[in-house]
């Protein structure tokens, strides 16, 4: 069933459409968090709150991608919890938040890109995750950051840039 007819089906009052969306996303706006904050606790519950949410919302959701609203969605909640960590914490604070996550599928990714990923300003970050992890593609990030094309391109080569250089002195 496509994302259009579960919609569809959820504006109709159906909760099994509703439980299918967040079955069918939950794991990659977890995932994105989780790249965006360093902290799988803190993500775990920002990742419930975009599903809470959405769900307020829905009845006024007329997007054609459902992904890129929720990830949208997961961008906002994220940067207000950096925010809020910047009010609560010191500096030294702050930069334990991009600390490694054992956890996460990949070893090398944890032990490697992982905290060079976490050392790049969060505006390039978030770039990098949503076009190489969720594979939008440049026009698609423009339109859910509110930016131009060129502004999403130039913080993403900056970014790749920053990550060789991360990468090549931690080799």
């Amino acid at each position: 069933m496509t994302d259009q007819e579960l919609i569809h089906k959820v504006h109709n009052g159906s909760k099994e459409a509703l439980n299918t969306i967040v079955e069918r996303y939950y794991d990659e706006i977890y995932r994105f968090c989780l790249y965006l904050t360093g902290q799988e606790t803190d993500s775990y519950d920002i990742a419930q709150d975009v599903f809470l949410r959405f769900i307020k919302y829905v009845d006024s959701y007329e997007y054609r991608n459902l992904k890129g609203y929720l990830l949208i969605i997961a961008r906002n909640l994220c940067r207000d919890y950096f925010h809020h960590k910047k009010d609560t914490c010191d500096i030294e604070d702050q930069h334990s938040l991009g600390a490694a996550d054992d956890r996460l599928d990949h070893v090398e990714e944890s032990m490697i890109l992982w905290p060079a990923l976490q050392q790049l300003p969060i505006k390039q970050r978030e770039v990098i995750i949503l076009r190489i992890r969720e594979e939008l593609r440049f026009h698609e990030i423009a339109k859910m950051l509110g930016c131009n094309v060129s502004t999403v391109k130039s913080r993403y080569r900056l970014g790749i840039k920053t990550l060789k250089k991360l990468l090549e002195s931690s080799g």
